[in-house]
């Protein structure tokens, strides 16, 4: 009867652990699962840091190189400091001038057009230096030819702004930026290194094409190629509409750029912006009385960046 007992025993025994064991290979199971979706999540994660990671040591780069071209700067500062001392110049005034100094940058986007040429004449007639980011366009040679003759800052804007093409990935951007550069070399001359993202580099159009990480992309790649990108803190809101009303672009341009001591103003020069050229004399008028003086911008200006 014990002997029979104890047989009982160990049955029970015996199917209480193929039942454990059971359950324990369900819940590896699951475990396995839901560990291959945690790995797959770490990974993107870890992507997304990679990516971010490497547009941060570009930006520390592109600091030092700044910081050394600054220092430089104040070296042959120092430098003329004592040469104007010597001449028994007043270089206490001269700093203070220069500290309350308000630059505004004038910038074009996506031209060149018939509306360029009203603004080049604009400008000459001032003596106002401007910035034009262009686009590569055929029939207008003389223009691209006549914003470096006079003294304006040519720079890089989109070969094509195609955004569905441009904003696919890096090699499209850069090959987009290259026909540019090589378009405005052979024109003029000039190899600029200035730069501005169609859209800015916040912009969220490029997630449709690229991702939502594309700018973190190809910014990196932008600045190793050895541009410097500006954005604006100055909407003139001419881009907002079709064609905009003269009055809002004046109004916009001057109440935004009394809160900016260092104001890159965007406007466009496409030819359907008219009302842009025309509201310019007011825009200058307003910003002269505002204190500004007027720059075309350059690497070595001071950066105005979304990100």
């Amino acid at each position: 009867m014990a002997k029979r007992n104890n047989q009982i025993g160990i049955t029970i025994l015996l199917i209480a652990l193929s039942l454990g064991l059971f359950a324990g290979t369900g819940f590896l199971a699951s475990k396995s699962s839901g560990g291959k979706e945690t790995l797959t999540k770490a990974q993107e994660e870890l992507t997304t840091v990679e990516a971010s990671k490497a547009n941060l040591e570009v930006q520390v780069q592109e600091l030092e190189t700044k910081n050394e071209q600054l220092l430089k700067q104040i070296e042959e500062l120092n430098i003329q400091i004592q040469e104007l001392e010597k001449q028994g110049v007043d270089v206490s005034v001269i700093t203070e001038e220069q500290e309350d100094r308000k630059v505004a940058y004038l910038t074009f986007d996506d031209g060149p057009s018939a509306n360029t040429t009203k603004i080049l004449d604009f400008l000459k007639a001032n003596q106002i230096r401007a910035t034009f980011f262009v686009l590569e366009k055929d029939g207008y040679d003389d223009l691209y030819k006549r914003i470096v003759d006079e003294g304006h800052s040519i720079a890089i804007h989109s070969s094509t702004h195609d955004y569905a093409e441009i904003y696919q990935n890096v090699d499209n951007f850069m090959a987009d930026v290259q026909s540019l550069s090589k378009h405005i070399k052979d024109l003029t001359g000039v190899e600029t290194k200035v730069l501005r993202f169609p859209g800015g580099s916040n912009n969220t159009v490029s997630h449709r094409y690229g991702g939502k990480d594309i700018m973190d992309k190809i910014i990196p790649a932008v600045t190793q190629a050895g541009y410097v990108y500006y954005d604006w803190n100055v909407d003139s809101q001419d881009a907002a509409k079709g064609l905009q009303d003269t009055q809002v672009i004046v109004n916009s341009v001057l109440n935004q750029a009394k809160y900016n001591d260092n104001a890159v103003i965007l406007m466009h020069d496409a030819a359907a912006k008219t009302t842009t050229v025309e509201a310019l004399p007011q825009i200058v008028e307003g910003l002269k009385q505002q204190g500004f003086v007027f720059e075309a911008l350059s690497p070595e200006s001071e950066p105005v960046k979304f990100k």
